[in-house]
């Protein structure tokens, strides 16, 4: 992605890749589609071989749940972490995207002192082409707008 020639960006996510739209001189630009390389399904020591997810039990939650829950939780931290390393040196932007991992993402920008100057506005997104997509980040920070 090329990090000088884009000052406004576009981040369109999900928990299993990010979309990087730039904006300059009036136009958006597809930079980068980024997967996340979270782990949605894996069998974890001493879970049953069966098909259900953490075994028959419906009691309090299991060693193996929690262990999943780390595990998934380490995974979206790192996913972050991957995803500011591209924004350090933006001053807006527009973070898109289905579900709660937009609004996550964007208290974890927050809570980072390096990113208290730039500019964020979250909105709700659900699957869009590029092109539309396109669209939208042209027309958040076209100056007519």
């Amino acid at each position: 992605m090329e990090s000088t020639t884009f000052k406004k960006i576009g981040l369109w996510m999900d928990q299993s890749h990010a979309l990087f739209l730039g904006y300059n001189m009036e136009e958006a630009t597809l930079l980068e589609d980024f997967l996340s390389h979270i782990v949605f399904r894996s069998r974890i020591d001493g879970e049953g071989s069966d098909t259900t997810l953490l075994g028959p039990s419906s009691g309090p939650a299991s060693n193996n749940e929690k262990k999943k829950n780390n595990i998934h939780s380490n995974q979206l931290n790192t996913y972050f972490h991957q995803l500011e390393k591209k924004l350090m040196d933006k001053e807006e932007l527009l973070l898109m995207g289905p579900g709660v991992t937009k609004t996550h993402f964007f208290h974890h920008l927050q809570d980072n002192k390096h990113f208290s100057k730039l500019k964020i506005e979250v909105i709700d997104a659900d699957k869009m082409s590029v092109k539309q997509l396109l669209a939208k980040v042209k027309d958040k920070f076209s100056p007519s707008s």
